[in-house]
């Protein structure tokens, strides 16, 4: 599509109701991070193609809100159109609340469409816009996108309990717990990946999350599913119907709630509930609000899902040490790149039984493009992979034992004095978090900052978060909890975070080290109890790139340790070259100033 011919014809729809400002999330009605295709509303008016950001397009100008991850990404997309790049977190530009204060008119319009935009970012804006009119009904790139993607019609499929470790009918009497003590006669899940989590059921509606596009919602003796009930089969149907949930078409959520009697309480999450589905219940009916119940339950792993992740972990872990092999012979030949490679990984993933898609789109980033931060190879323009310089690979996968998140900078040649010093701060970095012992409760900003603690000791910084939540075949990043500086969400006993600074130079190299950890007792005493991190991730990490020097004897130790066990886990898996790959990536290495070498 021309983008600036749809921003014009955009126009012209919001001059026949005198809207003066459009607002264009990066959302569905589930308040989604990852989009089916057919909801990706910014992408399509805008062009840029990030996970994160909001478009919003005036009588006279158009911009596009997002974050650090993307600046480099959205710069490049947006260079042909009359969109403008916004920053956000960066104080020389004004956030959107803030340059709608300044073009909108004291009582001028601000539209947007309702069934994508969440109630907690609506009270942020009323809050701010004082006698501006807020519409909600509004719903124009439908009208302008006329080869519009379809909903995907596939089947939802059970996890089976030999995976999920607990019943249906166990997490809903869980739920319900929380609900009586604290006083909610319904509890509405607007969160797909929660909904699929409370009934051990999966999708494939988004590509790369197994989910379902669906409402849920419980009362203190019935459980409601509404959902195209075309995608149930006879043995979905079943199952539902034995953990007593009962099954309406996708829409009929709206007469649910609008039926809900005066005088009862309802609890919600503001985040994850749009504003069309706010909107439809009863007046009379007082809401509760907060982070879901289901999402802080099902943050806390069972023993069955931990269990199975280690496992997840060992598939996948065999997989990337074949695929390192291949990659490092490859490019020596010069035939391999960035596209090639991705697929490549793809490949070699899918051959695992249990695999059942890959948990996003592969970062492959080579010399200058690893510097940007969720760099996806196309098929037309990807660089060469040679013997030089360093490539990020930033890679997961499904598994019905569970979600891995991977990324490894891989030295491919000779290296720059600045390269190796960069890859060593940020692998100091990694390790800071794997070395702390910290109390139960922590807030993943105090942890966030001795994660980053390295790099700011040498006056630099990576403006990402150091972790994400992940799921148990849903999400790869799943909350409540984050390594960030923003977050106050406490860490816990038995919770997943990935662990996974990095370091980014424009136009010269980037660097980023993940492992996913699971947050575990360390011990307790007359202080209270402290916890740690435990490592999951089997993957070697590269030491060619380390400059020993700058690691302490116990960032040493750790290293050492840490490849070691790699070797350990995964080498009865292994034969031959990719053998004798891990072997090498394995061994000790030493401090320069010692008589031994790597």
């Amino acid at each position: 599509m021309d983008i600036n011919k749809g921003i014009e014809n955009l126009r012209k729809l919001m001059n026949d109701r005198k809207i003066e400002a459009y607002i264009i999330p990066t959302s569905d009605p589930h308040q989604s991070e990852y989009l089916a295709d057919h909801y990706k509303d910014r992408e399509y008016i805008s062009g840029f193609t990030g996970s994160a950001g909001t478009a919003v397009v005036t009588t006279d100008d158009a911009r596009v809100w997002t974050d650090s991850r993307y600046f480099l990404q959205a710069e490049k997309e947006l260079s042909n159109s009359e969109f403008e790049l916004m920053k956000l977190g960066d104080d020389d530009y004004p956030t959107i609340e803030q340059y709608l204060d300044e073009v909108v008119s004291e009582f001028g319009k601000i539209a947007f469409n309702g069934n994508v935009f969440s109630v907690k970012e609506y009270k942020k804006l009323s809050e701010s816009m004082g006698s501006r009119t807020l519409v909600s009904d509004v719903d124009y790139i439908s009208k302008l996108w006329e080869d519009r993607p379809d909903l995907s019609d596939d089947k939802v499929w059970l996890l089976d309990e030999k995976y999920t470790g607990e019943s249906a009918a166990s997490k809903i009497a869980r739920v319900r717990d929380v609900m009586d003590a604290s006083g909610y006669d319904y509890y509405f899940i607007g969160a797909v990946e929660d909904i699929c989590w409370l009934l051990n059921i999966r999708g494939n509606d988004i590509d790369y999350n197994p989910v379902v596009l669906s409402y849920c919602l419980i009362s203190k003796d019935k459980v409601y599913l509404c959902i195209d009930q075309n995608k149930l089969d006879d043995e979905v149907t079943s199952y539902l119907d034995e953990n007593k949930v009962k099954i309406h078409s996708y829409d009929y959520i709206f007469t649910l709630l609008k039926n809900i009697p005066g005088k009862n309480r309802i609890f919600l999450d503001p985040e994850r509930t749009n504003v069309a589905i706010y909107d439809a219940i009863n007046s009379n009916v007082k809401v509760s609000s907060g982070t879901n119940i289901t999402t802080n339950m099902k943050a806390i792993k069972s023993e069955k899902e931990i269990e199975n992740t280690r496992d997840a972990y060992i598939i996948d872990g065999i997989t990337l040490v074949k695929f390192f092999n291949w990659l490092e012979v490859g490019a020596s030949t010069g035939t391999l790149n960035e596209y090639v490679a991705s697929k490549k990984l793809h490949e070699l993933r899918s051959e695992n039984e249990s695999f059942v898609e890959d948990s996003f789109e592969s970062i492959v980033g080579f010399k200058e493009n690893a510097a940007i931060v969720h760099y996806e190879p196309s098929n037309v323009g990807s660089k060469t992979i040679r013997n030089e310089g360093m490539i990020l690979i930033d890679s997961g996968a499904h598994y019905l034992e569970g979600t891995t998140d991977i990324t490894r900078t891989i030295a491919l040649g000779n290296l720059t004095e600045s390269e190796k010093i960069d890859y060593t701060l940020v692998l100091k970095s990694h390790i800071a978090v794997f070395l702390t012992k910290f109390k139960n409760k922590t807030t993943g900003q105090r942890l966030d900052a001795i994660a980053k603690y390295p790099l700011w000791k040498a006056g630099k910084d990576f403006f990402h978060g150091t972790g994400h939540g992940v799921g148990y075949l849903l999400t790869v990043h799943e909350g409540p909890q984050r390594l960030s500086q923003g977050s106050d969400v406490e860490f816990k006993e038995n919770m997943f975070t990935s662990v996974e600074p990095g370091l980014y130079i424009e136009n010269s190299h980037g660097i980023r080290i993940e492992n996913q950890a699971l947050v575990k007792k360390a011990f307790e005493n007359e202080f209270g109890k402290f916890l740690e991190f435990e490592n999951l991730t089997y993957v070697p990490i590269d030491t060619r790139p380390i400059k020993t020097e700058m690691l302490t004897n116990e960032e040493l130790d750790w290293i050492n340790d840490y490849n070691k066990k790699c070797e350990e886990v995964l080498s009865p898996h292994l034969e031959g070259s990719d053998l004798d790959y891990l072997k090498e990536s394995c061994k000790e290495i030493w401090q320069i100033n010692n008589l031994k070498t790597s």
